[in-house]
This record gives structure tokens, C-alpha cells and sequence, in this order.
């Protein structure tokens, strides 16, 4: 009997296959290098044997993406919008401005700084449809698009600073979230224990109730748990990711439900431990960069006059409901990379600075 062979017809148009999608690393900035900072790249989806122990810690990957000449105990004002990570560190009394690197292109963009001056308070970056919203105490600036290319023109990538005041001051913000509007941002402080919410289409703020989210930091809209997920901040939570309902765009009054986690990430009470970063990548995986003082660093009290050795473990995870609905982690892979620190002084910013994109 022959074969015979069969063929699908084109129904008359051709698919366009989409894009793919540019593939995503991560990206820390350290304070490894005595004249400032570096930033490194790092393949978390890459193959890696889970490492649990510092003495199996790798050097973090040479050759850094960058390098920025600046003073050291900073870290706190790097900022990462799209696939640009602003500098804000390194400036000069002369052009107040700051360079951006754009990750993508690996080209550097010079930035204002808002109003013409440095920052100088703690800021807080949050991004936004589409744009970059900075709070420094209680002000407000927003970056938008960089300005096209033009030889024609030297238009200098600028900030808006909004003209109504911020109800909460940005030291005291404990944590914030983007709402899954696309336009709305929360925050929660401390030192009234309410949380605000800001309406980025009318620059409108609101009060949301006195009660605060859950979080430590940013958290994250997580679209399969329909939930905002972040590390807990509660005590007896601290080192557990937890998830909490998205609260509404209008007044909420109370508090969402929440959830504790039943995985523990890290342990906050290990005297080697510096601070720790959750990372969304999308799809309910997560990275999780934590930072420890070496174990043959001892004592592990902080001190001075001493250039300290410190592992960063990196560890990528997915999060799922159980059939319990129990908010559950499974580990995908874990690596562990080691650092000296290039200066002898106590960083103020002991939390790793660290983007996806």
C-alpha cells in the first residue's frame, strides 16, 4: 500500500510570528571596587547545581557591565526604570546630572537632576505606565521617555517635579505596590500607619484607611495568584513571602486579607545576614537575592577599618497555591556568588541593590 503524504493547506494568510521577546538577567550593582561601584550581569535561568554552603561561592561574573567612579555608602540612590539604571551617585557639582545606562544598548545617557540640585533624602523609585516616579521626602518627580536624537538639538533627559506635595514622606514609606490599573500607585508608612494611594492619570492622592500592607518594599502584582506578593515585614514573617489581596483603586477603608507563606526563604535572625531583595520575572517566578557576611568573616559584627567578605545567594523560585491553599515556593535554582566590599566604612544600604531586566 503506498504512503500517501499529507499537507495543510494555507488558508490564505500567513501568521507573522511575533517578536520574541528579549530574554532578561540580572543585574547588581556592588560596592567591589575601591573608586566606586560595579554593576554585574547574571544568568539566573542557566543551569546551576544548588549551592548551599559560602565556601562553594563563585566570583560574581567578570568582566563588569559598567563601572561608576563615585563615594561610596550610595547604593540607595540607584534606580532602574525599563532597562536603564539610573546613577544617580555619580554627579559633579559642576553639571548636576547623572549618567544612565541603558542595559539594552549598553549606551549612557546623561540625566538632570530634578529641579537642577542633587538628591539628597532616602528616595523611593517606583515605575509606572511607562514612567519613572521618584518621591524624595515629600516631593514628587517623574522622568518620562528620554528625548529623541537629534544633532540639531541638545535636549537633556529632565524630571517634572508634580506641584502637590506627597501626604507621606518618603523615609517613612515601608512599603509600596503598582495596582494592576496600570496606574495607580500605593504606599503604606509608618509613622501614621496608614496607607495612600496615587492616581498617576490625575496626580490626585488618596487616603486608603490607617492600615498598612504586609510588605517589606516593593511588592508585586502577581497575575496568576491575582494577589500583590512581597517579603512579610511582620514579625515572625520576616524570611516568608507573603501574598495579599489587591486592595480597590477607590477608598478601600480596611485592610485587605492576606496570607503567610509556609516556605522560609532566609533566616533574619543569622548574625551573617545583611538584608535581602525579592525580584518579580514574571509568570509567579521570583529571584531572591539575599546578602550575608562570609562565614570566615568573624566576629560578623559590623566594624570598621576592615573591608568585609560577603555572599550573595541568589535563588530563583516559582510561587503556587496547594491544594490546602496554602501559598507554597518551589525552588528552580540557587547559586552563590562572593564579594569584598572596596571600602572600610558600614554601608547604610545593607539590602542588595539589584534590577531584572
Amino acid at each position: 500500500m503506498s504512503k500517501r503524504q499529507y499537507m495543510l493547506q494555507s488558508c490564505g494568510r500567513t501568521a507573522k510570528r511575533r517578536p520574541p521577546k528579549p530574554r532578561q538577567h540580572l543585574y547588581l550593582v556592588v560596592d567591589d571596587w575601591e573608586r566606586g561601584y560595579s554593576v554585574r550581569k547574571i544568568d539566573v535561568d542557566s543551569d546551576a547545581d544548588t549551592i548551599e554552603l559560602d565556601e562553594d561561592a563563585e566570583p560574581l561574573p567578570e568582566p563588569p557591565v559598567i563601572r561608576f567612579r563615585a563615594p561610596h555608602c550610595l547604593l540607595w540612590y540607584f534606580g532602574g526604570h525599563g532597562t536603564n539604571i539610573l546613577a544617580m551617585p555619580v554627579s559633579s557639582e559642576a553639571d548636576n546630572a547623572f549618567p544612565v545606562l541603558d542595559t539594552k544598548t549598553l549606551g549612557l545617557t546623561v540625566c538632570a537632576h530634578p529641579g537642577g540640585q542633587k538628591v539628597y533624602p532616602k528616595p523611593v523609585f517606583a515605575s509606572v505606565a511607562g514612567k519613572l516616579y521618584m518621591m524624595v521626602a515629600f516631593s514628587v518627580c517623574v522622568l518620562g521617555a528620554p528625548p529623541p536624537c537629534n544633532e540639531d538639538t541638545q535636549t537633556q533627559w529632565s524630571w517634572t517635579i508634580l506641584s502637590a506635595s506627597a501626604p507621606v514622606k518618603s523615609s517613612c514609606i515601608i512599603s509600596y505596590a503598582v495596582h494592576p490599573d496600570g496606574r495607580t500607585l500605593f504606599v503604606s508608612e509608618s509613622e501614621l500607619k496608614s496607607t495612600f494611594s496615587l492616581d498617576t492619570e490625575n496626580l490626585s492622592w488618596r487616603c486608603q484607611g490607617n492600615w498598612v500592607m504586609p510588605f517589606k518594599g516593593q511588592a508585586y502584582f502577581d497575575e496568576e495568584l491575582d494577589a500583590w506578593v512581597g517579603l512579610c515585614r511582620h514579625k515572625g514573617g520576616i524570611g516568608y513571602v507573603c501574598s495579599c489581596d489587591v486592595a480597590t483603586a477607590a477608598e478601600c477603608g480596611s485592610m485587605p486579607a492576606w496570607k503567610l507563606g509556609k516556605d522560609q526563604l532566609f533566616s533574619a535572625d543569622d548574625e551573617r545576614h545583611l538584608g535581602a531583595t525579592l525580584l518579580y520575572m514574571g509568570n509567579s517566578t521570583y529571584c531572591l537575592i539575599e546578602s550575608l557576611i562570609h562565614n570566615y568573616n568573624q566576629p560578623f559584627k559590623c566594624c570598621r577599618d576592615l573591608r568585609r567578605s560577603r555572599v550573595l545567594y541568589v535563588t530563583k523560585f516559582c510561587l503556587k497555591y496547594d491544594k490546602n491553599g496554602e501559598l507554597r515556593t518551589r525552588r528552580l535554582s540557587a547559586r552563590s556568588y562572593e564579594m569584598v566590599e572596596g571600602h572600610e566604612l558600614n554601608e547604610p544600604c545593607s539590602t542588595p541593590v539589584a534590577f531584572w531586566m
